[in-house]
């Protein structure tokens, strides 16, 4: 039984609610010149299929702040949006740069995102979703980073 194709979809072809799931993001950053910085966290959030896209949101603490995330998953073409206290958007594509956004309180400015992998996995109940990109404002390599989230029912 595929639970996540069992639920109820609107007129609209999108979830009503989505599922609750437990997230684990890892993700590593390297700087240049600098050492290779690594960071975990663990949610709850949600997962949500919403006009035939796959997307997880979760909210996160930095520095006290709140930021609610949303990522849509896929092989060819996905995307990471946050909100509150940073504003962010990098889209990802294996066959094309594109270009992204930063903003907090006290600096904006346009990213290039290059993506050098990008995979998606589904499963019935769980999925990985793992991306390595480069990020650049300016022209100048801001750092190369590897994010992989992995999600799944019911794990505490």
């Amino acid at each position: 039984m595929d639970i996540f194709k069992k639920r109820t979809v609107n007129e609209m072809g999108s979830k009503t609610a989505g599922q609750t799931v437990q997230i684990r993001l890892h993700s590593s950053i390297q700087h240049p010149g600098q050492e290779k910085e690594t960071h975990h966290i663990e949610a709850l959030g949600r997962y949500v299929e919403k006009l035939g896209s796959s997307y997880l949101q979760y909210e996160e603490e930095q520095d006290g702040q709140k930021i609610q995330s949303t990522v849509k998953l896929g092989n060819d073409d996905a995307l990471i949006m946050r909100s509150g206290a940073i504003k962010m958007r990098l889209p990802f594509s294996v066959d094309e740069d594109r270009q992204g956004e930063y903003r907090n309180n006290h600096v904006a400015f346009k990213l290039q995102v290059k993506t050098k992998t990008l995979r998606f996995i589904e499963e019935e109940m769980s999925g990985k979703f793992a991306v390595a990109y480069e990020l650049y404002a300016e022209g100048s390599l801001l750092g190369t980073y590897e994010l992989t989230i992995t999600y799944a029912e019911g794990i505490k």
